[in-house]
């Protein structure tokens, strides 16, 4: 029976191995699949195969991944124009078939069909803007590349391997690069949307390309977009970012719509790529959505249950920065996520290293020994506050890492003026180091550096020091929006590279009108067209900003109250990091998946009588297909006594028992009790006191994620309300929907 089973599968095999042979030889494209383990199902794909693929069976070849649009599939052709560029006339002769025709490379076109079981057919592909079912397609592009290089002679390295795509395929090929850097060397975008909401299921994120220029280190990045593409005014926004943050970069802008415009152009840089690889920098970074991820052969997991990104700077032997954020480049610090870090097998085997974990914003310490195991890997745990890691044999030199910058007096750098930044350093390796200097220079040529030297002298071991004096510049350049330095630190011996992003804005007017939403409900616009009442803010809605309000900033034009993004340096705004960002989406209007965000600002309690607040503001209107920027100064006088209660933003539960509420404040919350009820016998209650100081199952002091462990008990279902006092009695309850189940 075995020997029959074998035989029928050899059978199976050799049959579908010839059905392929046959079809390529008569044509290059072929329309295959493979089972799935990622979606639990049979995937499809189309690949295009070179003339010269059959004739000789021991070359191989270098791989283009392609993703679709928007109504497309891997079969190609769609009803809409913008969908032709497989083959014969389709997209004026530059498509895929003709340049494979011509080139030794494979194409291999994915399907991202990704709806959901027993759902009627719909367009969009992916799994993006929303997020509605657990089919992860970024997942399942590793699983995809295995199976292409096991069943077909490409050259099966990071080198020899590419993705490329249009309009959503165009965001996916951007995103995959950004999340596999290792696996890829070149992504090349067609009209590529800027922005979607994507990842897990249950807590997707807001996901800007934007904001992940790092991620992109050693890959050729291009972007191809025409200038009548309804999408366009976004790759402006991009191009204006990355061109002042990227060497990797470029894109050109065609006599085009909608459209794979320039294909040949893109797969011969991408060919070019294959020949001469970009060369990556010594340190790498990596922000990613997902919970658990591999990177440069690093694995990172943590039990997040929140949207949120691991966000790991600098990364290189001596150690690295991490983080887990609500979103970046600057939102709140998660802090209560434990992360594991098992690094690439870099160090030596079974033998034992100091690590130095400093906390930069508290300047907590502390310092352990880890032995590598047998492949030579670390395996280090800590939570989701910001951490500088040293890692070091007892003999180390020093390691020197930036610790941080502030722009004095200002939020940001104004066009014209000169801005001064103080710099601070932490050395987390294990000897002093003597007489250590920076020197600044500009990534790009539009910058005047005033003083470009700054000493910190000598600085100890797990030692932070701010610079004796600050470095300063001005820039005339009214065409940026961000101005990236290069930080190089010397002590005479050792020589540390490190870079900043400095925000800058144009001289600006002050709006002449208005509105200060704190609880307010209030007719803004929406989707950039639409007029929507919402509340916004929270406090007492009497339209004057208050202690301990939170506050969103309202602009009058053109007889409409427009949302805005507020930059500020103010430290009684946004206290111990409580940063909210919210969007506006402008999908009703361009249909791109992009959002205009906007601020929603705390103010703490003990804000100084008298004390003006400024920011800048701004804000977009339409010019379809191009949003408009605005830009301006707010003023705003902060008056009264903090009367609002603090913010139950969540409440959830952790499978040991724990109960956690996440409880934020312009203040102190004085008082979080937990109020469980039976949920079938309510006159039975059991309150118990939350805790932030990082003991008895609460994770980090002060976090803002208040927490308690429930005593062992049996198999019970509980209601739980979760009540919380400040320190000016102000007080707020919630009751959490889903049911809490001890054990």
């Amino acid at each position: 029976m075995m020997k029959f089973l074998l035989l029928l599968t050899f059978s199976i095999a050799l049959v579908f191995s010839n059905i392929e042979k046959v079809t390529a030889a008569t044509d290059t494209i072929i329309d295959s699949r493979h089972y799935s383990n990622v979606f639990g199902e049979i995937r499809n794909f189309r690949i295009f195969l070179p003339p010269g693929y059959d004739a000789s069976q021991q070359k191989r070849y270098p791989v283009i991944y392609f993703f679709h649009g928007w109504g497309q599939r891997y079969f190609g052709e769609g009803s809409d124009e913008y969908a032709g560029y497989d083959r014969g006339n389709q997209n004026k002769g530059d498509n895929i078939a003709n340049y494979v025709a011509k080139h030794d490379v494979i194409v291999v076109k994915a399907d991202g069909y990704n709806r959901r079981k027993d759902e009627e057919y719909y367009r969009r592909p992916y799994n993006v803007l929303p997020v509605e079912t657990y089919r992860q397609f970024p997942i399942y592009f590793p699983e995809l590349v295995t199976y292409i290089d096991d069943h077909y002679r490409t050259i099966a390295d990071r080198q020899h391997r590419a993705i490329s795509g249009l309009s959503m395929g165009g965001f996916m090929t951007f995103f995959l690069a950004a999340k596999y850097p290792h696996l890829v060397s070149s992504a090349g975008s067609f009209c590529g949307s800027p922005e979607f909401v994507i990842g897990p299921y249950d807590f997707p994120v807001e996901y800007r390309h934007m904001d992940m220029y790092r991620n992109f280190d050693g890959i050729n990045v291009r972007l191809h977009f025409g200038d009548k593409d309804f999408i366009r005014d976004y790759h402006f926004d991009m191009n204006k970012r990355w061109s002042q943050l990227m060497d990797n970069y470029s894109w050109k802008i065609y006599d085009a719509e909608h459209s794979t415009c320039g294909l040949g152009d893109m797969f011969d840089s991408i060919m070019e790529t294959f020949e001469k690889p970009v060369r990556r920098s010594g340190k790498w970074f990596h922000t990613d959505v997902y919970p658990d991820f591999s990177v440069w052969d690093y694995k990172i997991s943590t039990d997040r249950t929140v949207p949120g990104f691991t966000v790991l700077e600098n990364v290189d032997k001596r150690g690295f920065r991490c983080a887990v954020k609500e979103f970046v480049p600057d939102g709140q610090l998660i802090q209560n996520v434990q992360v594991s870090i098992v690094t690439a097998p870099l160090y030596e085997k079974n033998q034992e290293y100091i690590i130095n974990d400093i906390e930069p914003g508290t300047m907590k310490v502390t310092q352990s020994t880890v032995r590598s195991d047998n492949e030579g890997r670390l395996v280090l745990t800590i939570n989701g506050n910001l951490h500088e890691i040293g890692i070091n044999k007892k003999t180390d030199q020093p390691e020197i890492a930036l610790a941080g910058f502030e722009l004095q007096n200002a939020g940001w750098a104004t066009i014209g003026r000169e801005t001064k930044i103080t710099l601070s350093a932490l050395n987390k390796g294990m000897s002093v180091t003597k007489n250590a200097t920076a020197t600044i220079t500009a990534f790009r040529n539009n910058v005047k550096i005033n003083n470009g030297a700054v000493s910190f002298g000598s600085i100890g071991v797990n030692e932070k020091k701010e610079g004796s004096s600050p470095f300063s510049f001005t820039t005339e350049a009214d065409s940026i929006d961000v101005i990236k330095f290069r930080i190089d630190i010397a002590d005479g011996k050792n020589k540390w590279t490190h870079y900043i992003d400095v925000p800058v804005k144009k001289e600006a007017k002050e709006f002449p009108e208005i509105e200060i939403a704190d609880g307010r409900m209030l007719p803004v616009v929406s989707s950039g067209i639409d007029i929507e009442t919402v509340l916004l803010g929270k406090g007492n809605g009497d339209g004057i900003a208050n202690p301990g309000e939170s506050i969103v900033i309202l602009v009058k034009d053109s007889g409409k109250l427009w949302r805005t993004d507020l930059t500020f340096s103010n430290k009684f705004l946004n206290p111990r990091g409580l940063v909210t960002r919210k969007s506006n989406l402008w999908t009703d209007i361009d249909h791109v998946g992009a959002s205009e965000k906007y601020d929603e600002v705390l103010i703490a309690s003990n804000y100084p009588s008298g004390q003006q607040a400024e920011f800048y503001a701004e804000y977009w209107t339409p010019d379809y297909p191009m949003h408009v920027e605005h830009e301006g100064v707010v003023k705003i006088n902060v008056e009264g006594k903090d009367k609002t209660p603090p913010v139950i933003e969540y409440i959830q539960f952790r499978g040991d028992n724990t109960i956690e509420a996440k409880i934020y404040d312009g203040g102190t919350v004085k008082n979080a009790t937990a109020r469980l009820n039976l949920q079938y016998e309510l006159n039975k209650v059991t309150s118990l006191k939350l805790h932030d100081d990082g003991k008895n199952g609460d994770r980090a002091a002060d976090d803002n994620i208040f927490s308690v462990r429930v005593p062992d008990s049996k198999f019970t279902t509980y209601r739980v309300i979760v009540e919380a006092e400040d320190g000016n009695g102000n007080k707020m309850a919630k009751e959490e929907k889903l049911l809490f189940v001890a054990h």
